[in-house]
């Protein structure tokens, strides 16, 4: 029903457009804010889904959906209409052996592989939706997600941490999730946060596992698609397969879009001069480091309202990285222009190797 409300409201707009263009005395209202009597978006909010962000058809506007057509992981192989019917009836051991293809396909075909020349590595976070994931079934995840961030070259901060972190404001509670990703940005300094707001198995089996799930770009501000993936089990086991595969998309989707900035970190705290960063020698900074402090950049978008890219602005001072410390830190001065505050930028612009 929320989605014919948007379409009426759609079609009054393109009647009235058209309507204008034939010679009308009043143009079509695309700016009211107000929302009329029943309506759920307002005559602006339906041109901003339409016009200015057409990608939020599919994306955060429809968030409340629950009819996301999910990622069964047994019709990739198994097909549609007359295929999928005969795919149920088949043996049990041909079902295992379209599994094991498809395992094959992602565990091998899909492996990321760390990119020659990258010597900084990005902070991926996992953040648990603690409502709808059972707290045994999130320690298991962020064991798969501790574990192949390996594979996948990246730095996991676990959920305690960044939980920690926000349980000195009230982003959780209000769910705000520009305030979560704002924060965790500059502390710890996750690029990207994968989060999980869904996931069950089934109690007995055979079964199926769901889940929903999504990754936000911390540094663009930009939550992409969300993602609803379903699995058949057969047994127990199997839900360390089917956890795998939830992180494992988690991470390709981060990594498939780092590019859309180079890799930044930024200030968290000044004493005395220093300036002390949330990126150390696990990210890859070393001692006489200099990073740029830029204090604006802007979002490039595609012709579909997507992210292309992110420019930076100019730069307003410089910092040295003068030691390392802790896990992940570091310990900076300024060495030229204006000293930096949070919200700004930190670029290398050499990296001493």
């Amino acid at each position: 029903m929320k989605a014919v409300s948007v379409r009426r409201q759609v079609s009054m707009l393109i009647l009235l457009f058209v309507a204008g263009a034939a010679g009308c005395a009043s143009s079509p209202d695309i700016v009211t804010r107000e929302k009329a009597p029943g309506q759920k978006y307002s005559a602006a909010e339906v041109r901003e889904i339409l016009l200015d962000h057409p990608f939020l058809l599919s994306g955060d506007y429809f968030r409340e959906r629950q009819d996301l057509k999910p990622f069964v992981l047994s019709d990739v192989l198994a097909g549609s209409g007359k295929e999928s019917t005969q795919a149920v009836k088949e043996s049990q051991e041909a079902q295992e052996k379209r599994l094991a293809k498809l395992e094959a396909a992602v565990f091998e075909g899909r492996r990321a592989q760390p990119l020659s020349g990258d010597v900084l590595r990005w902070k991926v976070g996992f953040l648990m939706d603690t409502q709808g994931v059972p707290s045994y079934l999130a320690d298991r995840l962020l064991s798969q997600a501790d574990r192949l961030s390996v594979t996948y070259d990246v730095l996991f901060v676990h959920h305690r941490d960044l939980e920690q972190v926000l349980s000195q404001t009230d982003c959780l509670q209000r769910h705000d999730l520009g305030c979560i990703v704002r924060i965790t940005a500059v502390y710890p300094g996750a690029r990207f946060i994968a989060l999980v707001e869904s996931l069950t198995v089934p109690s007995t089996y055979p079964g199926t596992a769901q889940a929903r799930f999504g990754v936000v770009d911390a540094g663009i501000g930009y939550r992409f698609p969300l993602q609803q993936m379903e699995m058949p089990l057969k047994e127990e086991a199997d839900v360390s397969t089917f956890l795998e595969l939830v992180v494992r998309r988690s991470y390709e989707q981060a990594l498939d879009h780092k590019g859309l900035m180079p890799w930044t970190t930024h200030v968290f705290s000044d004493q005395n001069g220093e300036y002390f960063v949330s990126a150390g020698h696990r990210s890859g900074l070393m001692v006489g480091d200099l990073l740029e402090v830029i204090q604006e950049g802007r979002v490039v978008n595609s012709p579909t309202g997507t992210p292309a890219a992110w420019i930076p602005g100019k730069a307003k001072g410089q910092l040295r990285v003068e030691r390392l410390f802790g896990e992940d830190l570091a310990v900076c001065r300024l060495i030229s222009g204006q000293p930096p505050t949070m919200d700004d930028w930190l670029i290398p612009t050499r990296v001493a190797r």
